[in-house]
């Protein structure tokens, strides 16, 4: 038995060296559209850290209630939302490079009026700003960047897509969580103060991509109607995909807007234990990111990313009753992994099974089934902790939806193929 595992060990270490060279290899052949998007990615990444890890910390130290947390964070997923439901075919029909821009200039925008004065109004403006931005940002970046690179090689783009942005998001978790501990006492300011330093420095980085952006070549979009690349076959997967979308989204909601506020108040971490937590998290998913997309071209990976959720389900509900923060740590990190490396292989598995004329509008639908369902649980996350971060209640239902999620993926996607449609601008240089 110990022979087998100590070979099984030594496989999977010599598979995850040929795939990082094989990541590597690709990022050296890529075109320079392919490598706008990798590096915009890093920027994206900093000014995400700063709104999903260090914004509900900021506001808890505003000392907003968790009601009113819960309150900011669900009008700006309903805003999300509503978005969603135009954002991919109004990209689809007249142009991604265009709305992606648009929603980079909102993103810089409402980051900036956090700097502000505490104003429940204001913030959740703010927060409803940021949340339109985002949701005409994503879909449209996601699928003009997919149009640059070969369908078999988009495993190996939303990979190195992915690596540069945790990287650039373990940056801004670090900095951002230290800055409120270490600027009060250098530079004789509050720890309100330091927030709204990393929130001015969160705005000018988040500015960054628009300059990728605005250089990328888009050809000139068809006039026709959308709808007919809808036929029956992609109307099941969209609704499959929605489904287990939502399942994903009503288990999110209720612990990872939560989750600094957990390890604060209610595992009594320092700030700059959280910090080392998430950094840990961080440099394990980077390295995640960068050898995963190999595993896929010998395997289904439906099934990689179906197993691999189910095990973070099993970590995820083991965090409140690991008995120490050290613990939790770990266990926070191993869930990170299994849940959120398979990223880049759901991004090019979704890409290659719809047409190239829809990709926006069918990663916006299934976006936007996500956001309805986190907008209700998020609503409804506030009253369910009622002030209590110590409660294991909130973490047993996430793992339970994400379990009907995954069940929902893998029995619907288990026999749905990639197509490999070779787009007119892949390989573009």
């Amino acid at each position: 038995m110990s022979s087998r595992l100590t070979g099984g060990i030594r496989d999977a270490a010599r598979q995850g060296r040929t795939s990082a060279r094989e990541t590597v290899k690709y990022y050296s052949k890529s075109g320079k559209d392919e490598k706008r998007y990798i590096h915009a990615s890093f920027f994206t990444g900093v000014s995400g850290a700063v709104l999903w890890y260090i914004l509900a910390l900021y506001w808890f130290a505003l000392d907003f209630t968790s009601q009113e947390i819960g309150w900011m964070f669900a009008v700006g997923s309903a805003t999300s939302g509503i978005t969603l439901l135009f954002s991919g075919y109004l990209a689809d029909k007249f142009g991604r490079k265009g709305l992606a821009l648009i929603g980079l200039i909102g993103t810089t925008a409402g980051i900036a009026i956090y700097m502000a004065d505490k104003n429940f109004i204001l913030f959740v403006g703010a927060n409803a700003l940021i949340s339109f931005s985002g949701s005409l940002t994503w879909p449209s970046m996601m699928a003009l960047f997919a149009g640059k690179a070969e369908p078999s090689r988009l495993k190996y783009l939303f990979g190195m897509q992915a690596f540069t942005s945790q990287i650039g998001q373990t940056i801004g978790t670090f900095a951002g969580i230290a800055a409120p501990g270490l600027l009060p006492t250098f530079l004789a300011i509050t720890e309100i103060d330091s927030f709204r330093l990393v929130f001015l420095v969160g705005a000018i980085l988040s500015a960054l991509p628009i300059l990728y952006v605005l250089k990328v070549s888009e050809p000139p979009r068809i006039r026709e109607r959308l709808l007919l690349e809808f036929d029956k076959k992609t109307r099941r997967n969209l609704y499959a995909w929605c489904a287990q979308s939502a399942f994903i989204g009503l288990g999110a909601a209720l612990v990872m807007p939560w989750i600094s506020i957990v390890f604060t108040d209610g595992m009594g971490a320092t700030l700059w234990e959280v910090n080392l937590m998430l950094l840990l998290t961080s440099l394990v998913l980077s390295a995640g990111f960068f050898i995963v997309p190999f595993f896929a071209e010998a395997r289904n990976p439906v099934k990689i990313i179906a197993v691999f959720q189910l095990a973070s389900i099993l970590f995820l509900v083991a965090i409140p009753f690991s008995g120490g923060l050290a613990i939790a740590a770990v266990m926070y990190a191993t869930r990170s992994f299994f849940m959120l490396v398979p990223t880049p292989l759901v991004n090019g598995y979704v890409m290659n099974i719809v047409s190239e004329r829809i990709r926006a509008s069918f990663v916006a639908l299934g976006q936007l089934a996500w956001t309805v369902a986190f907008m209700c649980s998020e609503a409804f996350s506030g009253y369910l902790w009622n002030d209590d971060f110590t409660k294991p209640e909130p973490f047993i239902y996430c793992g339970i939806l994400y379990v009907f999620g995954t069940l929902v993926f893998y029995f619907y996607f288990r026999n749905v193929k990639e197509k490999h449609e070779v787009p007119a601008t892949a390989g573009t240089k």
